[in-house]
């Protein structure tokens, strides 16, 4: 597997196109087994996936316009960028109202999830209730295509999207029992455990709840 410096180059993007372009042309077994290796080689990884939704998308869109809705978005944004850097992740995109984040260490990306919804919390005391903002947030943890510092792709990836996006509720983290197992996170007794299928994929995870306060996660 290829080191950070070679993967955060600013050619990451158009090699890795270039080198999934030439796999999906092949038609030689032999050779799309070549080019394959090298994109693991060049760009894999083994880190964790944090994904976050902002809640009430279309209720709030409907109700207040999207000017008002892309200004949420903007402060989220906003709030979510500092947080991931100061625990050593890196926000590769945002889409929508989704941010997309790697991070080597499961830990960081728990505590990432916990504090920015402590500081949305925090700021959502200050604001009318129309400019309330909450996140749900999806953590995986595996082997994964790290594309630069501008996307990644994998299971984790599909994983962490499908717990933040479709199984998450406001201001919730939902993580993985895989990542859970490589983190040093001591879930209390009454964190909730859960099994869901989705598209024929089982998906067991931990739900965390929000904290108002963005204290470390216990070890």
């Amino acid at each position: 597997m290829a080191d950070s410096a070679e993967k955060s180059q600013p050619a990451a993007r158009h090699v890795f196109d270039a080198l999934i372009a030439r796999y999906a042309d092949s038609r030689n077994v032999e050779e799309q087994t070549i080019i394959r290796n090298r994109i693991w080689r060049q760009f894999g990884t083994c880190g964790a996936a944090f994904i976050s939704d902002m809640a009430n998308f279309s209720s709030i869109s409907r109700r207040l316009g999207v000017c008002h809705f892309l200004k949420l978005i903007h402060r989220a944004r906003l709030t979510i960028a500092p947080v991931i850097a100061a625990n050593r992740g890196t926000l590769l995109k945002c889409d929508a109202d989704n941010c997309y984040a790697y991070f080597a260490r499961t830990d960081d990306a728990i505590q990432a999830s916990l504090e920015v919804n402590a500081e949305l919390f925090r700021s959502n005391q200050l604001l009318d209730l129309a400019d309330h903002i909450y996140l749900s947030v999806g953590i995986d943890y595996g082997d994964l295509l790290l594309v630069g510092t501008e996307d990644f792709y994998g299971d984790p990836v599909n994983t962490a999207s499908k717990l933040g996006e479709d199984l998450a509720v406001k201001g919730e983290t939902l993580v993985t029992e895989r990542a859970i197992a490589e983190s040093s996170y001591v879930a209390s007794e009454n964190v909730e455990r859960m099994v869901a299928r989705i598209s024929d994929i089982e998906i067991s995870y931990l739900k965390l709840p929000m904290r108002k306060s963005s204290s470390r996660i216990a070890t």
